[in-house]
């Protein structure tokens, strides 16, 4: 049971801090709505779920063993990240054109193949919070499930709460100081990836 909770606890800090997928999340609330948004945020819960179960498949063996793939991954991450956080900084908003439509179901989910934090988060998560006393398949899933329910509410969180902003923001200096600060949390998940 406490292994749960603990995992529960590490789904909820991975999914709710800043990083590529609630800045999306956020945008698609702030243009969409919550409601049009929805999609997204079963798709990243979705992708999350999978990714986990393809690195308890042996995928994260792959990439941590053939040498300097990891390396390359947290670079071409690390990269994406900053490039996404310069996009964002240098909006005049994150809102209306961020995304041009929201992201349907299976869009979000392949979106976490090449979400750094998303590895991050699935690697973590099956290394560490994997029950030992079940079959590795029926631990996997254990863990691939929670990480999937603590992703639903987080991902809404952020998808919701871009729309009530982008209501309360409506000058320009308060869209530009919304922006900056959400580049800055989005640069420095790029520290998250080197840990």
């Amino acid at each position: 049971m406490g292994g749960l909770v603990a995992l529960v606890g590490f789904s909820f800090v991975s999914s709710v801090t800043p990083g590529p997928n609630n800045i999306l999340l956020w945008a698609s609330g702030a243009e969409f709505g919550f409601r049009r948004t929805v999609r997204h945020v079963i798709g990243t819960a979705l992708g999350i779920g999978t990714l986990a179960l393809a690195v308890a498949a042996g995928l994260g063996v792959l990439i941590t063993t053939i040498p300097g793939l990891e390396f390359a991954m947290k670079v071409a991450g690390s990269v994406y990240l900053l490039f996404l956080a310069y996009q964002v900084a240098g909006s005049r908003t994150l809102e209306r054109r961020a995304v041009s439509r929201p992201l349907g179901v299976i869009q979000a989910a392949t979106f976490q193949a090449i979400n750094p934090k998303a590895w991050i988060f699935a690697l973590g998560a099956i290394t560490t919070f994997r029950p030992t006393d079940l079959p590795v398949m029926a631990g996997s899933v254990l863990v691939a499930v929670t990480m999937m329910g603590v992703v639903i509410p987080t991902a809404a969180l952020w998808a919701g709460a871009g729309g009530v902003l982008s209501g309360l923001i409506a000058g320009d200096r308060a869209n530009r100081i919304v922006s900056l600060a959400l580049a800055a949390l989005l640069a420095a998940t790029v520290a998250y990836v080197w840990i």
